[in-house]
C-alpha cells in the first residue's frame, strides 16, 4: 500500500479515533458533520485502505476503536495523506491560520511557502483567499510579507472563525486527556445534555485550553456575555472548570468560564423532558412568539389552541436566541431539504426572523431559518391532516357490489387509515342515510341534494383528480365557502368587486392604497386596517422574490377571511424588486374554527405560485376577474 492516500474526511476520522479509546456511530457522525451511514462507508474503505495496518472494529456495547498494526507504516501513510490534502483549498486556509495563530516570531512569505511547500505567487493567492475568509469575523492578516505577517483581531473572533471552520483539521489530534474527557462527559450526562451539545462544549474546552495554556486567554467578553453568570448553563460551565482544575496546574479564569458556557446556553433544544423542566421560558420569549404568530398572519389566540407544541417552539426560540446572542453557529445539513420539501414553512420561519431582527436587532441565518421551518413544518402538517379528517364516508354504486367493492379498494388509497367505507345501492341511498357521513361518493347522478360533499366518480377514476377534488371538496365546506366550488382556495375567496387592475398607479404604494381603500369602502375590513397595515408592514417586508407581494394584517369588520388581488401588467419596483401581483389579505381578528387552515393553504398556493414564473407573467396579463380565476383554477389543478 506504498502508494496509497486516504480521502481527506476518512483521514479525518482517522485521527479522531485516536484522541479516545472509543467512539459510538453518533459519535463520529457528529465530529465528521455527515451521517452515520456515510461513516459506516469511511469505515469501510480505511479498512480496505490500512489492511495490514490498522483496523476499525466494532465492540458491541462500546463502540468503534482503531487497532493499529503497524505505528511506523500508519505514519507514513498518514505524511503522504496530509500533504496531498494541502491541494484543498480549505485545508491551506487552515494551515495558513494555524501558523499565523500559533506564531512567536514574525512569519514571512517565504516561511510559509517554504512549509506548505508551494511557490510565492501561489501562496499570495492563497493568502487572498485567506483575507477575505476571516474579514466577516473581523479578523485581518497584516504586515508585509518579507518583514513579517501576523493575524490581527480580537480572540473571541479568532475562537469562532476556529470553531466554525477549521477545529477538525487543527484540533481533532489534539490530546486532551482521558481523564478530562470522562469528567466532562461525567457532567454532561448528570445534567442530561446530549450527545451533540457534548461534542460542542468539548471543542469549545479543546480551543480554550490549547490557547490559554499557550498565553492566548480571553482578557474580557462583551456585557451581552456577562449574562450569563449566575445561570444554571454557567454552573454547569463552571463545574466543568473546576474538574479540569482538579487534574491540571492552571486557575481557569471567569472569562473562559462564560466562553464554555456558550455551547451549554445555545444547544439545540433537548428532546428530554426531564431537562427542559430546568428552563425557564420568559415573558419576552412568549411575546416573541405572540409576535412571530400575528407576523406570519395566525391570531395569537391559535397558541393555547396548539399548547404543547408551542411550548416546544418557545424552548426552541429560547436556546436559539442565547446562540445568536453570543455567537453560537450550528450546521444544518438539512437547510437544502427544507427550502425544497417545504417552502411554504420555510417562508414563515423567513418572516418569524424578520420579526427578531425587528425586536433584537439580530439577524437570523438560514441555518437558524431551516430548524425554525421543522417547527413551522409540523404545525402546517397539524393543520392539513385536521382539516383532512374524514372517519366515514359512503360510496353509492348502480352497477353491482364488485363494481362498489373496486371503488372502495381506489378510495381507501387515498383516504386515511381507519377510515370507514360503507357500500350502498342506488335504491338503498337516502338522503338522511347519506347526510351522516363525512363524504360521500357516487357514480350516478343522485335525485337529491346533500348537505354533505358529494364527489361524482366513475368505477375506475383518476385518483389524483379525485384527490383534488377531496381537498377542493373539504375546503368548500369547513370554510363555508359558498359558490361554484374550484380547486383553488385564492380562486374561491376572491369576488369581482375585489379584483383590480393597477396599470394606472405610478408607485406600489399608491397601488396599494387604492386596494385598501376600496376594501373599506365595501366594508368588507374595518377603518383601522391602514394603520394595521402600514404596521405591520413597518415590522418586515411583504414582498416575496418571484413577484410577489403579499400584504396582511388584521381586520375586526367580520369573521370572515378577505382577499383582494391585483395585477401590474408591467410590473413595478418595490424595495429593489420587481412586483406583478398583489395578494391582500385581511385576517379576522377574532379566531374562528379552521381559520388557520386556510391560511396555510392560502400560503401553499401564493408560494405554488411564486416558483412558477410563467404563470405570474400569464396572471399579471389578465384583464378581467373571469380570466384570472380560470387561469390561476387552472394553473392550480395542473400543480
Amino acid at each position: 500500500m506504498s502508494d496509497k492516500i486516504v480521502e481527506e474526511r476518512a483521514a479525518q476520522m482517522l485521527i479522531v479515533a485516536r484522541t479516545k479509546t472509543y467512539h459510538s456511530l453518533d459519535e463520529l457522525a457528529t465530529i465528521l458533520g455527515v451521517g452515520t451511514r456515510t461513516v459506516r462507508n469511511y469505515i469501510k474503505q480505511l479498512n480496505s485502505d490500512l489492511e495490514g495496518v490498522a483496523t476499525f472494529d466494532n465492540e458491541r456495547g462500546k463502540g468503534f476503536r482503531l487497532i493499529i498494526h503497524d505505528v511506523k507504516a500508519l505514519q507514513e501513510l498518514e505524511d503522504r495523506t496530509n500533504a496531498t490534502n494541502l491541494m484543498n483549498p480549505k485545508n491551506r486556509i487552515g494551515f495558513i491560520v494555524e501558523r499565523l495563530m500559533n506564531k512567536e516570531e514574525a512569519y514571512t512569505l517565504e516561511d510559509l511557502a517554504s512549509d506548505m511547500h508551494l511557490g510565492r505567487t501561489t501562496l499570495v493567492h492563497e493568502l487572498k483567499k485567506a483575507a477575505v475568509s476571516l474579514e466577516s469575523y473581523q479578523l485581518l492578516i497584516q504586515g508585509t510579507p518579507n518583514r513579517g505577517m501576523e493575524l490581527v483581531g480580537r480572540e473571541l473572533d479568532l475562537r469562532f472563525y476556529v470553531l466554525d471552520h477549521l477545529y477538525h483539521s487543527l484540533y481533532c489530534h489534539y490530546p486532551i486527556d482521558d481523564d478530562i474527557r470522562s469528567a466532562i462527559e461525567e457532567i454532561t450526562n448528570q445534567f442530561n445534555l446530549e450527545t451533540p451539545t457534548q461534542t460542542k462544549l468539548l471543542e469549545f474546552t479543546t480551543i480554550m485550553l490549547d490557547r490559554f495554556l499557550k498565553g492566548h486567554p480571553l482578557h474580557e467578553l462583551e456585557e451581552k456575555h456577562e449574562l450569563l453568570k449566575g445561570t444554571s448553563d454557567y454552573e454547569i460551565a463552571a463545574r466543568v472548570a473546576k474538574a479540569i482544575e482538579s487534574r491540571l496546574p492552571i486557575t481557569i479564569p471567569e472569562s473562559e468560564v462564560l466562553f464554555i458556557t456558550i455551547p451549554i446556553a445555545g444547544r439545540r433544544t433537548p428532546t428530554s423532558n426531564r431537562t427542559l423542566a430546568d428552563i425557564t421560558i420568559t415573558e419576552d420569549v412568549k411575546k416573541l412568539l405572540e409576535q412571530m404568530i400575528e407576523q406570519v398572519g395566525f391570531s395569537k389566540d391559535v397558541i393555547p389552541q396548539h399548547k404543547g407544541f408551542f411550548q416546544d417552539l418557545q424552548y426552541h426560540l429560547t436556546f436559539m436566541l442565547n446562540r445568536l446572542i453570543f455567537g453560537l453557529r450550528l450546521k444544518n445539513e438539512g437547510l437544502p431539504d427544507v427550502k425544497a420539501k417545504y417552502p411554504v414553512a420555510y417562508k414563515m420561519a423567513e418572516l418569524a426572523g424578520e420579526v427578531v431582527h425587528s425586536r433584537y436587532g439580530l439577524d437570523v441565518p438560514e441555518e437558524e431559518l431551516g430548524f425554525l421551518a421543522y417547527y413551522f413544518g409540523v404545525f402546517i402538517g397539524k393543520s392539513k391532516r385536521k382539516v383532512n379528517r374524514i372517519t366515514r364516508t359512503a360510496v353509492v354504486c348502480g352497477t353491482g357490489r364488485g363494481t362498489a367493492k373496486l371503488v372502495a379498494i381506489q378510495l381507501e388509497g387515498l383516504l386515511n387509515d381507519g377510515t370507514q367505507i360503507d357500500l350502498y345501492a342506488e335504491r338503498d341511498a337516502t338522503k338522511d342515510i347519506l347526510n351522516r357521513y363525512d363524504m360521500v361518493f357516487s357514480t350516478i347522478s343522485l335525485s337529491f341534494g346533500l348537505d354533505v360533499p358529494l364527489i361524482q366518480i366513475t368505477e375506475i377514476f383518476d385518483e389524483v383528480k379525485v384527490k383534488k377534488e377531496i381537498e377542493k371538496s373539504i375546503y368548500t365546506q369547513r370554510f363555508n365557502i359558498h359558490g361554484e366550488p374550484r380547486t383553488s382556495i385564492m380562486a374561491q375567496l376572491l369576488e369581482t368587486d375585489t379584483f383590480f387592475r393597477l396599470d394606472q398607479f405610478k408607485t406600489y404604494d399608491q397601488a396599494l392604497h387604492y386596494m385598501v381603500s376600496e376594501m373599506v369602502r365595501m366594508e368588507k375590513v374595518d377603518q383601522g386596517f391602514t394603520k394595521r397595515l402600514k404596521d405591520r408592514e413597518a415590522k418586515g417586508s411583504m414582498i416575496f422574490e418571484g413577484g410577489i407581494a403579499f400584504p396582511h394584517t388584521f381586520h375586526y369588520q367580520s369573521d370572515h377571511i378577505e382577499l383582494s388581488i391585483g395585477v401590474f401588467p408591467d410590473g413595478i419596483i418595490e424595495q429593489g424588486k420587481n412586483v406583478s401581483l398583489v395578494f391582500l389579505l385581511g385576517l379576522p381578528d377574532t379566531p374562528k374554527e379552521h381559520n388557520e387552515d386556510l391560511i396555510v393553504k392560502i400560503y401553499d398556493e401564493i408560494i405554488s405560485v411564486v416558483n412558477q414564473k410563467q404563470m405570474i407573467d400569464q396572471l399579471s396579463q389578465v384583464k378581467s376577474y373571469e380570466d384570472f380565476i380560470t387561469m390561476i383554477d387552472r394553473g392550480w389543478e395542473e400543480v
